[in-house]
């Protein structure tokens, strides 16, 4: 393994610079190229802080780590460079890395996965084939993963974040590129109807093509006849979660637990009480999806358990809780999404400095970047889009805030809520656009701001008679707008009239002068 791994580290030292590179990203090759490494590792993180599709910069880092002999820090980035956007070179040399370590380590079920996809791009190299038919040959248990590098703050993300897409929960199993369809497995059994693991297989790929009542019947089948194997209740768990039937997940899930595996059982634990929370969660049983994820987090310090509380606590409005849940978050792994919520629950809880500030930009930076049209953003990024959409207005990008805004008008959850009605109708009023503003902002009740701001829309109408009703709307609900109407710009247009600076003076107590009497 060392002389491939001389190989392969060596042509990195011969990476070229574009011309039209991105300047972080360039001067992170930079550091690196003259073994400045901690300089070069906080610049490739701020690369990726801000280009989270881009595999490149996790590459370098995992190139590095490696060099420092922090192999567990090293695989999670050549991990996450698999999955994100590289050079077809550069991909192949990630997957072979990969592929290579973890049959050393004997995680058949990653040794697979990787050996498969690099096969992909080299079907001919009989080494990775070896691999691929050695790790195929041993797989199938979730608990074979991570035995003889594990170390738990390091441990590699699940494939999915918890409740931003509830029919994909995080799972220790395997993925798609070690399963045949499930037409093939449906053949072999005709004529093996009793070969457990034969069984098992068939199910991981029912499970990849989202056939879960043909997989749960067919998990049954094999608790049925080994009701002790962790992995049948943890996946039939799993299955109950995709069926949106979190009841009945939480009782596999407990079951699992019951007898965990014996190697690894940490990262074991880490999965089912996360998919635990989550079911927890479906459920509104929020104390118990708080305690199911601390556990997570217990068992493997991970980033995910941690965004998970800061969703848990973003929904139950707790914003100092949530803040402090995605800061920790941040620490571990600076992705976009714990960005969003700690931008999102500071926001909430009217703090302000340079933690807001960052996180907002991080946020906004990130979208801009990769999602110039918010409509093609994924729904786990909208949900800051309102918040994103007011500190917009705030700092005076209104036309930029309402391409925010127009994703929203659609959403039954949000079109209607006072936030969204009055900010959106600020926003229009800024813009400019009086009639829409009004149309807005004459569905917020009781609101001296509204109803101040529509007096304002008015007075650019002409509409005397509208000022003044609300005007004294406000007023009434807070006396100070008298004071500022009286030097408000968008008024100055009623100076000349006399009964307008009467209305002001008297705040709305309408005067007539009597009639003279007859002599």
């Amino acid at each position: 393994m060392g002389k491939w791994v001389c190989i392969l580290v060596s042509f990195l030292w011969f990476f070229s610079i574009g011309a039209e590179e991105n300047p972080i990203l360039k001067d992170a090759k930079k550091a690196f190229a003259r073994k400045a490494y901690s300089e070069a590792i906080k610049k490739f993180a701020k690369y990726a802080e801000l280009h989270p599709n881009d595999g490149e910069p996790y590459m370098y880092m995992g190139y590095i780590y490696e060099y420092k002999k922090d192999y567990p820090n090293s695989i999670q980035n050549f991990r996450k460079a698999a999955e994100l956007n590289l050079e077809k070179s550069h991909k192949k040399t990630v997957l072979l890395k990969l592929a290579l370590f973890f049959n050393y380590h004997q995680d058949w079920n990653a040794a697979a996965t990787y050996s498969s996809r690099y096969l992909k791009y080299d079907p001919q190299n009989e080494e990775v084939q070896k691999i691929y038919n050695r790790a195929i040959g041993n797989r199938g248990n979730p608990n074979s993963n991570h035995t003889a590098y594990h170390v738990p703050q390091k441990q590699p993300e699940p494939k999915q974040e918890p409740k931003q897409n509830p029919k994909k929960q995080a799972s220790p199993d395997t993925d798609s590129d070690e399963v045949r369809p499930s037409a093939e497995y449906e053949e072999e059994l005709k004529n093996n109807p009793n070969q457990e693991e034969l069984r098992w297989e068939y199910v991981l790929a029912l499970f990849e093509e989202k056939k879960y009542d043909l997989a749960e019947k067919n998990i049954l089948l094999l608790i049925e006849k080994n009701p002790n194997r962790t992995r049948y209740h943890y996946k039939l768990g799993i299955v109950k979660l995709r069926k949106d039937d979190p009841k009945a997940a939480i009782e596999s899930f407990e079951r699992a637990r019951k007898n965990p595996f014996s190697k690894d059982t940490n990262v074991f634990l880490y999965y089912v009480y996360l998919n635990e929370g989550i079911a927890y969660q479906k459920l509104k049983q929020f104390d118990m999806a708080e305690s199911s994820f601390q556990s997570a987090y217990k068992q493997v310090n991970k980033d995910t358990p941690l965004l998970a509380l800061a969703r848990l606590y973003h929904d139950k409005s707790e914003w100092q809780k949530c803040a402090e849940s995605a800061e920790s978050a941040l620490q571990i792994n600076p992705q976009i999404e714990s960005h969003m919520f700690r931008f999102l629950c500071l926001a909430e809880a009217e703090k302000s400095g340079t933690k807001l500030e960052k996180s907002f930009e991080s946020y906004f930076q990130y979208l801009e970047t990769n999602f110039s049209n918010p409509q093609k953003a994924p729904d786990k990024y909208r949900l800051g889009f309102l918040r994103l959409a007011r500190q917009l207005t705030v700092v005076g990008k209104e036309q930029t805030a309402e391409k925010y805004f127009s994703v929203l008008e659609s959403d039954e959850e949000v079109n209607q809520t006072r936030e969204y009605l009055f900010y959106r109708g600020k926003n229009l009023f800024y813009l400019n656009k009086i009639d829409p503003a009004i149309s807005l902002l004459s569905k917020v009740n009781q609101s001296s701001a509204a109803s101040y701001l529509l007096a304002r829309a008015y007075a650019k109408k002409g509409d005397l008679a509208s000022v003044k009703i609300h005007l004294k709307n406000a007023g009434s609900l807070k006396d100070e707008y008298w004071e500022t109407a009286r030097k408000e710009t968008d008024f100055k247009v009623f100076e000349r009239e006399e009964s307008f600076k009467n209305f002001l003076v008297n705040k709305g107590k309408e005067t007539t002068t009597p009639p003279l009497s007859n002599p």
